[in-house]
């Protein structure tokens, strides 16, 4: 085994401005994308015809090709068919990448467009595996056309057949129109796309060839990928981590719409290389030995560039059972006096993914995974837990089941989880427990006594939260004295720092109101419990406090702070409520640091796992 390290820096890079990514674990999104993980196959059909020496100069078309091609994930296969009035190029599926390089490389443009017989040719490359996806790419600058009108209409007829033929295999085709030179939008050429639930895609009008690539690439056929940096400029640097350990494959895809110059890239793996077109470039890592991924590149002018990464993990399910028994109070009982307690059985699951060659055992132990939910099902029946320490949980009763299939669904993960399913879980549970003396008239005598204690505590705690708060009138008049008890904190406060003294950036950052002690909390003890330091500048002079109807009360001591409900400036002194989805604004003494603070209600799932 041995460790691969690809530099290809021709040029010393001067002046350039230098734009720095670090995605060590990527922040989850507040929606999480859901991914089609099945497998894939995609034909290229090429129009070779004279035409396109005058709409594709500079073979931008050829490049998309091999953009789309390096793009796809390991679980697709691709095949290419190019053509003009007979077929130039046809590349079945599992041809090497250079021989896919050495046809491109001599593809010329000549001829007529025989666009029929290039499709029936594209449907023959399909398989019929079961579970997979298919994809036709028509690249084209004209509708179909032949040196006589007799071979012309044959054309269209095959055309045409071959097109319900594509639907009827569930072949999807999308169609690239370039150039200007085309009679309407009713083309022929088009039925394809109609036929089959596809798209036209017009070139200029819906971007660039190699924007509309990725478009079709990205979100139409949506395979598991995730953005890993974006900028615009004329160079810079990337820098991420894989989210575990062990993968089979990696690939970092950028395009650019200016092209790319130097590429250099530094990462640990058994092989790997870089590979240049006129948009794009992409890294491909086979058997990465380590997590980390730099590189740098330089843009031939000022443009966007992004860049795409797409993972593959071959996995297996493992899991860990416990059992325990439960009194069943709904099981029937005909001799209560010699009947037995009855119970039931339940089995709690540990679920997680390790690598199959034995080099990560837990997949999901990292942060970039804690929290995912993942969706399976056990005997069909759906079930979704979240990841906690690289595991989900699970429990099931099993009277009367002596094993169970378990499936994973990752399709919101943007790593592709190759994974053998179903896992067969086998239970064997323990004897039943041996029923214990019946303690019942003590413990009823406890909890007499307990609930004494509880009504005598409840009365003094009761006594201790009463606060007295002058309460601003919304009508203007004086201040009205109140008393406040019997109130709790709910919701949580989302915090954003507008700006800070230094400049600094700041992240969002959440508090949890819900459960806490019902007592005065100042804005400087939730800053520090969030690792937020601004110093003294007026944040412990801000109080909140538990008010009734689930508000929040909040009152601004401070000498210079402004304080602001919505658009009302909170007077020195007075207690002010803010209701869910109310928005305080605070301008602290220093006059520049400046945060916004949003009250806002707990979802259910929230208030479980506090």
């Amino acid at each position: 085994m041995k460790i691969k390290k690809i530099k290809k820096i021709h040029t010393i890079l001067c002046s350039i401005f230098i734009l720095t990514i670090c995605l060590y674990f990527p922040c989850m999104a507040s929606e999480e994308q859901t991914f089609d993980t099945n497998d894939g196959e995609v034909v290229f059909m090429l129009d070779t015809s004279v035409s396109m020496n005058g709409h594709d100069k500079d073979r931008l078309a050829v490049d998309a090709v091999r953009q789309a091609f390096y793009s796809l994930p390991s679980n697709y296969e691709a095949g290419l068919v190019a053509y003009n009035t007979e077929i130039q190029a046809k590349i079945p599926f599992g041809t090497e990448q250079s021989q896919w390089d050495e046809n491109l490389n001599v593809i010329e443009y000549t001829g007529y467009t025989n666009a029929g017989e290039a499709l029936k040719q594209a449907v023959e490359l399909f398989s019929d595996k079961e579970k997979t996806n298919r994809y036709v790419i028509i690249l084209t600058d004209g509708e179909i056309d032949m040196p006589d009108a007799q071979q012309k209409e044959a054309s269209r007829l095959l055309y045409e057949k071959m097109a319900r033929e594509a639907k009827e295999k569930g072949i999807v085709i999308y169609i690239i129109a370039s150039g200007s030179e085309w009679n309407g939008t009713g083309a022929h050429i088009f039925d394809g796309a109609g036929l089959t639930d596809g798209t036209i895609y017009w070139e200029g009008q819906s971007g660039s060839i190699s924007e509309i690539m990725k478009r079709i690439l990205y979100d139409r056929m949506n395979f598991p990928r995730s953005a890993v940096g974006a900028s615009k400029g004329n160079g810079g640097k990337l820098s991420m981590e894989l989210p575990a350990s062990s993968a089979e494959h990696a690939r970092v895809v950028l395009t650019a719409e200016q092209g790319f110059g130097n590429i250099s890239a530094e990462y640990a793996a058994e092989n790997g290389t870089v590979i240049n077109g006129e948009k794009f470039a992409v890294v491909d890592i086979e058997k990465p030995l380590g997590q980390k991924i730099e590189l740098s590149y330089e843009s031939t002018d000022v443009s966007d560039v992004e860049a795409y990464l797409t993972v593959d993990y071959a996995a297996e399910i493992k899991t860990h059972i416990t059992y325990r028994a439960e009194e069943d109070p709904t099981a029937q009982k005909q001799d209560v006096q010699n009947a037995q307690t009855a119970y039931k059985h339940i089995a709690d699951i540990e679920i997680w993914l390790s690598d199959t060659q034995g080099r990560n055992e837990n997949l999901w132990d990292g942060a970039y995974y804690e929290g995912r939910q993942i969706s399976f099902t056990v005997n069909e029946a759906p079930a979704v837990e979240t990841i906690h320490r690289g595991r989900i949980l699970h429990s099931i009763q099993i009277d009367g089941i002596s094993e169970a299939a378990l499936e994973l669904d990752v399709a919101n993960l943007s790593e592709r989880f190759s994974i053998g399913q179903p896992c067969i879980l086998t239970f064997s549970p323990p004897a039943d427990p041996v029923p214990e003396p019946n303690y019942i008239p003590l413990w009823v005598i406890l909890g007499v006594l307990l609930l004494t204690l509880t009504v005598i505590l409840t009365v003094l705690v009761k006594k201790s939260r009463e606060t007295v708060i002058y309460m601003a009138n919304p009508s203007g008049n004086e201040a009205k004295k109140e008393e406040i008890k019997g109130c709790t904190y709910t919701g949580k406060l989302n915090m954003y720092v507008i700006q800070t003294q230094t400049g600094q950036d700041v992240a969002p950052q959440t508090y949890r109101l819900f459960g806490r002690q019902n007592t005065r909390i100042t804005l400087n003890q939730i800053l520090n419990s969030c690792g937020i330091k601004f110093g003294k500048i007026g944040a412990e002079d801000i109080s909140f406090y538990a008010g009734p109807d689930k508000a929040l009360i909040v009152m601004d001591q401070s000498e210079k702070c402004t304080v602001l409900r919505g658009t009302e400036i909170l007077k020195k002194g007075m207690g002010y409520p803010v209701y869910y989805n109310g928005k305080l604004t605070v301008t602290f003494e220093d006059g520049i640091t400046e945060m916004e603070i949003h009250y806002k209600n707990l979802k259910p799932s929230e208030q479980q796992n506090i």
